[in-house]
């Protein structure tokens, strides 16, 4: 019960939770061609973090999976921080692709938590819409991080390369028009690994939207009954 007035306080309106992580996802996206591998990657970083560890507390998770999330996260960005100094030269590439696997399973946790609740709540509300926004938002961030995995390990996964040490855009550049399912145009998978990726990502775009618009027209039903 603390930990869950604690978290109403984060969120000074605990029916409307999901508008700060909507608005951090928006704000990293935006600001995401300004970040170039430096100490200014590390500050959208901890703001998505402390937004999402708010509205999992929220929720009102196990302690258990709070405890094994905060961990996840402070080893994914001791990692980042590590990698950015460059103090282990030679591990760059292994580094690089830790990281980004610790940063992609803290935020698929997330999101798979989020939209349990949002499928939990019976009512369609201006909360429901903004939390599946993010929810898609997330899915495109996450694959952003699995393809830059992939172009780590091998190179020519891609044509041209993404390139994920010099920029994270193109990986995230790639990922929303995968997701979108705008189709491919400056950047394709040559990888049969990134040729799995991106067919999964595109089915799971249109799955989610399909989903959550069902959600939202059996919510919006079940709120105009008398």
């Amino acid at each position: 019960m603390k930990s869950q007035l604690n978290s109403n306080k984060l969120f000074h309106n605990h029916a409307e939770k999901y508008r700060q992580l909507l608005l951090i996802l928006i704000f990293t996206f935006v600001i995401s061609p300004f970040l170039r591998n430096g100490p200014g990657e590390i500050v959208p970083g901890l703001l998505l973090l402390y937004t999402l560890v708010a509205i999992l507390k929220s929720i009102d998770l196990p302690r258990l999976f709070l405890t094994i999330y905060m961990g996840l996260a402070l080893f994914a960005f001791s990692l980042q921080i590590i990698s950015i100094l460059d103090i282990f030269p030679a591990s760059r590439p292994i580094l690089g692709i830790i990281v980004q696997g610790s940063f992609a399973l803290y935020l698929g946790g997330s999101a798979y938590w989020i939209s349990r609740d949002i499928v939990a709540n019976p009512k369609a509300t201006l909360d429901t819409v903004q939390g599946g926004i993010s929810v898609y938002l997330l899915l495109g961030f996450i694959w952003a991080l699995l393809y830059g995995m992939v172009a780590i390990a091998n190179p020519e996964a891609f044509s041209p390369p993404l390139n994920p040490d010099a920029s994270f855009l193109r990986a995230l550049h790639f990922s929303f028009t995968t997701l979108t399912t705008l189709g491919y145009g400056d950047i394709v998978p040559k990888g049969d690994l990134a040729l799995v990726l991106t067919n999964l990502e595109a089915i799971a775009g249109q799955m989610y939207s399909s989903i959550f618009i069902a959600i939202l027209v059996g919510g919006y039903l079940i709120s105009r009954r008398p």
